[in-house]
């Protein structure tokens, strides 16, 4: 008797807490860098920034082995710089896997190549199922250049 009402006090407790509404974190000013790093705030980075994540998609997939070798291509051209606009553009296509990179929340975006390769590779390791891949991240070190993987 004592368990069906633990279950049921937690079932209620959990659904309170579900029908809550999200209260909206201010990450720039809650979160804590390590003793001698710079704050969020003294680096100029945003909530938007803070918050943003890779996106799987499993419609117009690639084969993760055409999006490794774009990927290695893209690491290959290292610091070499690349920039976009608001418009789509392809940084690399093998088989039927394009790497496209878009600026988001501003009119241009730059970063080196290296830096594109290691966003579409969290696309390739976390967006898997098998042999095929597909979504997008975010150039690493710049939450304005996005890195689109799609089969074409």
């Amino acid at each position: 008797m004592v368990a069906i009402k633990y279950a049921l006090l937690t079932f209620s407790l959990l659904g309170a807490a579900a029908a809550a509404p999200a209260s909206e974190v201010d990450y720039v000013s809650a979160l804590v860098p390590g003793e001698g790093l710079p704050s969020p705030k003294e680096l100029g980075l945003t909530n938007v920034f803070l918050q943003k994540r890779k996106v799987c998609r499993y419609t117009d997939v690639c084969q993760r082995t055409d999006a490794i070798a774009c990927f290695n291509y893209l690491l290959g051209l290292n610091e070499r710089s690349c920039s976009t606009g608001a418009r789509p553009t392809q940084f690399c296509r093998m088989g039927g896997c394009s790497w496209i990179g878009q600026a988001e929340n501003a009119p241009q975006a730059a970063s080196y190549f290296r830096d594109v390769a290691h966003g579409g590779n969290v696309v390739i390791n976390g967006c898997r199922i098998g042999s095929i891949c597909a979504g997008y991240n975010y150039a690493g070190g710049n939450g304005n250049l996005r890195v689109t993987l799609a089969g074409n």
